[in-house]
């Protein structure tokens, strides 16, 4: 698979407000780290993954182009949910492109923090 975009996603945290980033957020990849099989993240929708400590929520908004996400919306910390083309905060209901991680629709005012990604042997890497 050698069409991969490198976008991503940082810590799930139960609550708090803002982003965190760097490897020392509970959840961000501090390395690469496999998370799935390419084949188990839907082309045009995304999956929630918590692999080896690490959380993130993970697109493929076209055909062998992945993205990851920090699944924190940065509203008020709660984790987003995929949901077709979208990730989604269950909690006040903000809406996030998958393929970039903006927002489409708020209350927040700010986009997901993306994670490095790329797609190793059928496999997704993250961080």
């Amino acid at each position: 698979m050698a069409g991969v975009a490198a976008a991503g996603a940082v810590a799930l945290s139960a609550c708090g407000s803002g982003k965190s980033g760097g490897s020392s957020t509970p959840g961000a990849p501090s390395g690469p780290t496999d998370v799935a099989a390419a084949a188990d993240v839907p082309v045009g929708s995304g999956v929630k993954v918590d692999a080896s400590g690490v959380q993130a929520v993970v697109a493929q908004p076209s055909k062998g182009t992945f993205t990851a996400y920090s699944p924190v919306c940065p509203h008020q910390g709660c984790a987003v949910n995929p949901s077709g083309k979208t990730f989604v905060c269950p909690c006040h209901s903000s809406v996030f492109d998958t393929a970039t991680g903006d927002v489409t629709s708020g209350p927040a005012t700010t986009g997901l923090t993306p994670y490095p990604v790329k797609v190793e042997k059928g496999r997704v890497i993250v961080g």
